[in-house]
């Protein structure tokens, strides 16, 4: 088996553009593979990254004036996969919350309480924060997408308070230390005694070279056929999922031939339509 470690933060745009890419991994190379999320704390400190003389001014102005160039950053990474995005009103830092670590928090609390959970969770507050633009700096909203997934918000808010999450997230920072990322997302292949790093955003165009190299051949893709059945079973997997990752996931040329099938289950109830801005995305009926 080949393992994955994805070096991430719930916030950024690049990893959320990088999800069909990720569909087109687990369709095509199925058990073979196995991924393993790192949070690696993108933004430690908002202040990091705003204009000296905005902040000499005051942290709030240095805020305000930052967040339409963040908006910008994520708008054009959309031009990476076409997952939607279209910010226009990015709320997730404040003087209250200046750092995306709390969403970082957020997902190893999930996984210390709910392992399974841990993957939709992390889906879902990426889409919180970048298709729907929610403050999920704030606990009510990671507790609001907690819940979504199945998870108590008493239980979630008890691990993320828990000083072992704490740890298990610093074990997270860690990792990417000793490994020397200094680039998001990055990625860390592992097969057998071969381990290889790569930094940056990664394609399938370049994944599927990768694994071919990293493995000598011996983990090779299998594109499945598009049925009834192998979508349904890609939707109950991923039950928040947008028609770009489909169309990867089953290595079409676009969503056109999705939609007779998506029709038929909007139809029958299976799944309900969830327009953002600048794009849809479907959620299966519970």
């Amino acid at each position: 088996m080949l393992e994955i470690m994805m070096f991430t933060d719930p916030m950024m745009g690049l990893s959320y553009e990088s999800e069909p890419y990720l569909r087109q991994l687990e369709t095509h190379f199925g058990r073979q593979i196995h991924f393993q999320p790192i949070m690696a704390g993108l933004v430690r400190s908002v202040y990091d990254f705003v204009d000296p003389q905005d902040l000499a001014i005051g942290k709030a102005y240095a805020i305000k004036q930052y967040l339409p160039k963040l908006m910008a950053i994520y708008n054009a990474e959309q031009n990476i996969s076409g997952m939607p995005i279209a910010m226009t009103d990015l709320r997730l830092f404040s003087e209250e919350q200046p750092s995306s670590l709390p969403l970082n928090l957020a997902y190893k609390a999930v996984q210390a309480i709910a392992p399974e959970k841990a993957a939709p969770f992390l889906y879902r507050l990426r889409f919180a924060t970048i298709a729907e633009q929610r403050p999920t700096t704030q606990l009510p909203e990671l507790e609001r997408v907690a819940k979504q997934c199945g998870i108590a918000p008493s239980d979630f808010r008890q691990s993320y308070h828990s000083p072992q999450t704490q740890t298990l997230l610093a074990q997270d920072f860690a990792e990417k230390e000793r490994l020397h990322i200094h680039r998001l997302p990055a990625y860390v292949f592992r097969y057998q005694n071969q381990t290889a790093c790569y930094q940056g955003v990664l394609t399938d165009h370049e994944f599927f070279p990768i694994i071919a190299q990293i493995s000598q051949g011996k983990i090779r893709p299998q594109t499945p056929a598009l049925s009834k059945t192998a979508l349904l079973a890609l939707i109950d997997k991923h039950p928040l999922i947008s028609p770009i990752e489909v169309q990867y996931a089953f290595a079409l040329p676009d969503t056109q031939a999705l939609l007779p099938y998506l029709q038929q289950f909007f139809a029958q109830n299976i799944i309900r339509k969830i327009n953002v801005p600048n794009g849809w995305f479907v959620e299966k009926v519970t």
